[in-house]
Order: structure tokens, then sequence, then C-alpha cells
């Protein structure tokens, strides 16, 4: 009755904060006690809560400002596309100040820079390209079909010397209009595009330096170009060696403005210099690390190390012309069985690699996925080879891990039954056994690309001295695919193409394919998004560069 008689006379049925103060008449202590604990728990709880709703919602987003400081081993000589790809640091700069019509991406796909459009005849002997209209050079003036004429002329113009202009034996090129080229060829050739990967230069400052000093020009050191950065400043020391060379963002770029305003490429002799640079803080990152120097990097908590898949096989070519036994398919197929290529790959390279089972790798469109890695089957090896008294000579180049990989090999094939003698030879050495095809077995490297085209690998008409089919390979059906796919203009016709062709060459078995070499590249934690698993060429570990930064600021994402 007391108490209906107090509810009904408030109106509030929380106590107000005077009324809290005659709480401890009402409660005994035991009471008391429990109620702080419960607001303690209620508080603790609230504050857990509250920690980890802000860090589930709060994120990093990235601001512009900073700088990267990368330590690379040699230093550039010629920063032209002319000349650039046949020096790593030389095409480093170029990608990051030229523009190009393709570029290779952070996953090894081909995609568009200035082109904004194309398209290829039904016969695949032109291409009409259209380019952007907001592309301008660092110097100011606009970018147009004429700079792209005359750069591609430039390449192929004997007289300067492009080791790009082989590449480009058959192409015409012509104007359509200030924003549309038109690429010609005598014959049809389905990676074309790929070719389109060359800075494209300014022909009103180029066009008045004569070839013969053209690897002359200050403009190799201090180009002018429309990329994402522009050339800023140089440092040598007393003796006129180039210590350092600095880039500044490009502002007016026609792409995502990169966030980070500067790099700095910092030059040294060799890796244990690179390295020790990298440790004492005075880069950020190196260009590439070698498998051999990774352990001589300390605080390795501190820096991200991306193993970035190449487009190179590593693989057991098999000669038959030069020892008859390896033209028994069945021989080459229990050889394959015999060979435990996962633990290989951890012998090469403590299971950074990556297994390969085929010429075309698993990034490409054109990989095969329906075939199904042949098993380690050291059992029905030896039974395959058993009492044929086989007796191989593994020739090879003495390089990077290559002999533990072929001591590996010779350990696996003797366990089977079979005799092995190792040949150890000099790179030098090797160009020459291959020309000569003097060789019964050989432990070598093949760089392939980015396009699945591998017709200069495996086609028979590639088999003689001045081809790189070393196993001397020979296949009408496997022929057939190979001319077909490369001229093909459809894409699915010529992944289909490559598909069948790699079911032949798994089927036939004149090589054994082991593993992809990665590169490391390594810079610090401080340095974020960078994306990507494939690398193509060296240069292309920039292709992300804009996503790339330092500074960043907190906000609450709903």
């Amino acid at each position: 009755m007391d108490k209906s008689l107090v509810y009904s006379l408030s109106s509030r049925k929380i106590p107000n904060r005077v009324q809290f103060k005659y709480l401890r008449r009402f409660l005994n202590p035991r009471e008391h006690l429990v109620i702080k604990i419960c607001l303690l728990i209620i508080l603790v709880n609230a504050v857990y809560l509250g920690i980890v709703f802000f860090r589930k919602h709060l994120e990093a987003t990235p601001l512009p400002g900073g700088q990267y400081i990368e330590g690379v081993v040699g230093y550039p000589k010629n920063i032209n596309p002319l000349y650039a790809s046949s020096r790593d640091i030389d095409d480093d700069l170029s990608r990051l100040i030229y523009s190009r019509l393709f570029a290779y991406d952070t996953f090894g796909q081909l995609a568009p820079d200035i082109a904004s459009s194309y398209e290829i005849s039904s016969d695949g002997r032109e291409y009409i390209i259209k380019i952007r209209d907001d592309v301008t050079w660092h110097n100011g003036g606009q970018l147009k079909a004429d700079d792209v004429i005359f750069t591609f002329n430039l390449i192929k113009d004997p007289a300067y010397r492009s080791s790009l202009a082989a590449s480009f034996s058959g192409v015409d090129i012509s104007k359509v209009d200030d924003y549309t080229l038109k690429f010609s060829l005598s014959e049809p050739y389905a990676p074309f595009l790929e070719l389109l990967t060359f800075g494209i230069m300014p022909g009103n400052i180029w066009n008045n330096i004569d070839a013969n000093n053209a690897s002359l020009s200050e403009l190799n050191l201090k180009p002018v170009g429309s990329g994402p950065y522009r050339f800023k400043s140089l440092v040598r020391n007393r003796v006129g060696d180039l210590k350092e060379y600095r880039l500044a963002v490009n502002d007016n770029y026609y792409g995502q403005t990169p966030y980070i305003k500067s790099i700095t490429f910092k030059f040294y002799i060799d890796y244990a210099q690179a390295i020790e640079a990298l440790n004492d803080g005075q880069v950020d990152g190196l260009s590439y690390l070698p498998l051999a120097n990774r352990a001589e990097v300390l605080a390795k908590n501190s820096f991200f190390f991306y193993d970035l898949v190449r487009p190179q096989v590593m693989a057991i070519f098999f000669n038959g012309d030069k020892n008859k036994q390896l033209a028994d398919k069945g021989i080459r197929s229990a050889l394959r069985s015999a060979l435990d290529k996962d633990n290989l790959v951890s012998i090469s390279s403590e299971g950074i690699y990556r297994r390969a089972d085929g010429p075309i790798l698993s990034f490409s469109a054109a990989y095969n996925p329906d075939i199904m890695p042949v098993q380690y089957d050291p059992e029905g090896a030896a039974v395959a080879l058993g009492g044929k008294s086989i007796a191989l000579t593994i020739t090879v180049v003495d390089y990077g891990n290559n002999l533990s990989v072929a001591q590996a090999v010779k350990d696996y094939w003797e366990k089977a039954g079979v005799k092995v003698d190792l040949k150890i030879v000099s790179a030098e050495q090797a160009a020459d056994l291959i020309k000569s095809r003097d060789f019964e077995i050989i432990l070598y490297g093949q760089a392939i690309g980015g396009d699945p085209d591998i017709y200069a690998f495996w086609h028979s008409s590639q088999s003689g001295a001045s081809g790189l089919n070393l196993a001397g390979y020979r296949s009408e059906a496997a022929d057939k695919l190979l001319s077909e796919a490369r001229t093909s203009v459809v894409l699915a016709d010529r992944i289909e193409k490559y598909r069948q062709f790699q079911e032949i060459l798994n089927t036939d078995v004149p090589a054994i394919f082991l593993y992809s070499p990665t590169y490391t590249y390594i810079h610090r934690k401080s340095i974020k998004g960078f994306s990507g698993d494939v690398l193509i060429k060296p240069a292309d570990r920039f292709s992300g560069i804009a996503g790339w930064y330092v500074r960043t600021k907190k906000k609450l994402a709903w």
C-alpha cells in the first residue's frame, strides 16, 4: 500500500541525482558492493565495445604527401624509350616518366594507358587506336598522334640503333587524325598490342637531335615525358658518378595523381652496399632483393617482402637426337614421375618460387587448369625404368641455385635406377652448347613474356641452331595450334588453341617443367598501397604507383 501511494505521487519512476544520495539508507553493504561491481563491469564493457567499434569502423585513408627512397644496384644511362629496355634501371625511370599506349597492370594483364579505344580488322592486319586528348607533357603542350608516330619512326630508324627495332619489322604507322593512329602489319600477329608498351617521346624536343648524338643527349638523363612523375634533379659525387636521381609528382597527370609527392633513387655498386643502406635506414626499399641475400636484411618485421611471379620457366629439356634413349616417350614420362617437384621448389628457393607444370603459367588466361599435375611416383618410375641400363648427362649452368637443383634431380633419378652425370658449364659455354644442341639434357630457364604466344619456344621451325626450341620438339598438331593461335584476333579462340597445345605437350613430355622464379621487391611497411603478384618486367612494379601512400588520416566508415 505504501509503495503504491508513493508511486502514485511520483511522476518519475527513475531516481534523480538528489534521490541517489539516499541509496545507502536502503541498501545493506553487500547490496551496495554488488551494485558497484555491476557498474564497473558495465563501464569496462562500454569502453571495450567502444574500442571494438572504432577499430572496426575507423579506417586510414591515404593523404597526398611524403616521399619514397629506393636503393638500386647500378646507375641510369639512357632514360629514353629507344634504349631503356636494355637496362633495368633505365626502364624503371622510363616507366615513371613516360606514358605509353598500353602497359601491364599489377596482375600481369595488358591494359590501356593513353589508348582510349582500339579496333582490329577482321584479318588482323590493321590496328586503329584512339588516344586520350588530355595528356600533357611535363613542360607543357599536348601529346598527340604526331608524337606517337615520331617515336615509332625513331625506333624503326636504323641510325638510332634501338633495341626495339626488330619487333616492328613489317609494321607501318599512319595518322588518321590528331588523336587516332593506324598500324598496318604485313601479316597478322595476335600479340601485337604487347609491343605498344614503349614510352612516347615529345617530337618537338627530339626532332632537332641528330641520330649520332641521340645517345649522348642531356635529355637521356633529364627527360621530358607525360607520365605520373617528372624529372626534378640529380646528384653526382666529386668524380662525376651519379649518386641520386629525384622525381617529383606530375600534378597535371591525366590519370590518378599519385599520393607520394617525390621519389628518389639512390645508386650502389653492389647488393652488399644496397642492403647495408636499407638496414641503416638510408633507403625505404630495394628495387630487387636476390634470393641469396635475403638473410642479410635485418629487422625483417619492418618490411614487406613481395615475391612477384615472373613469366619465366625453369625446365629440364630432353634432346632425343643426342641420346636415343630419350627419344622414348615412356622413358621421359618415367623420369618426370621420378621427380618430387614440390621438393625441388623448396631446394631451389626455400619454397619462394612457384611450381610450374607447363610452359604457360597460371596467371595467364591461356593456362589450362584441367591438366592434372603429375604426381611424384618413385615406385612406378623405378618399375618403368628398371632393366634398361639408362645413362644420362645433365648440362647445368653454374648460376644461382642451379647446381643444388641439378644434384637433387640426379639423386632422384639414380634412386629410380638411372646413371646420371652432371656437366657444369658457364653461361657463355651454355650459349654455345644450346646453339649446337650439344647436350643430352639441359636444366635451363626461358623468359616467355606476358602474352601466351610460345611459338618461338615450341614450333618445329624453331628447333634449329638459331631457334629457341631447345628440345627439338616436332609435332604437326602442335605446330598447327601454335601458328593459328598467334594469328587469331579472337581471344577465346586463342585461349582454346593454347589449352589444346598444353594437352599435347603434357602427353609428349619433351621437357619437365619445374618452377617459375620470383622477383623479390622489398620496402618498409611505412610505404603502403602496393598491390599485385605478377611482374612482366621489373619496371612494372610501379604499375600501381598512384595508389601507394605514406601519409594517412583516420575517419569513421559506417
